[in-house]
């Protein structure tokens, strides 16, 4: 019986077919699967009178906004693809009040409001919209006040 003799030139060709077939699928799964798409917040004033509204993840302030009523406030983002973990947190001040919310926690709201988030933001709450009811029926209580810090200032 004779045995194959061991031929370098074919593991090489062979290596570097897997190595190039390998390089292509980790282009595509990093393009395809850990870049997610840009997710919008929408932060509409349901109050009647302006609302000062700040923003905050752990990388990024987006300033002091003030809202009239009736009218919103957007910002975008790309979620942590990776460990999906994207917070983005607000205070909020009218009158003599002020509140703090999660406005978009990726746990609670990848599934929930996927790439547009509508907020409204009501004496007694923050609303979310409802894609199935077409309505802002989604209710959620303010943070604790222990998570509420110092006052906030307008711009």
């Amino acid at each position: 019986m004779a045995r194959k003799m061991f031929e370098p030139s074919k593991v090489v060709l062979r290596s570097v077919c897997v190595l190039m077939l390998l390089g292509r699928m980790c282009q595509a799964v990093r393009t395809d699967i850990f870049k997610h798409a840009m997710t919008t917040v929408t932060i509409t004033n349901g109050l009647g009178e302006a609302l000062t509204v700040h923003c905050k993840s752990k990388d990024d302030d987006l300033g002091v906004q003030v809202i009239n009523p009736n009218l919103n406030w957007s910002f975008s983002f790309r979620p942590n693809a990776i460990f999906l973990n994207t917070l983005f947190f607000c205070r909020f001040a009218w009158s003599n009040q002020q509140h703090s919310f999660d406005i978009y926690d990726e746990e609670r709201d990848l599934d929930g409001c996927g790439k547009l988030c509508l907020w409204s933001i009501l004496p007694v709450g923050p609303t979310q919209y409802n894609d199935k009811s077409k309505k802002y029926d989604i209710f959620y209580p303010w943070n604790p006040p222990a998570l509420q810090k110092r006052p906030l200032r307008e711009p």
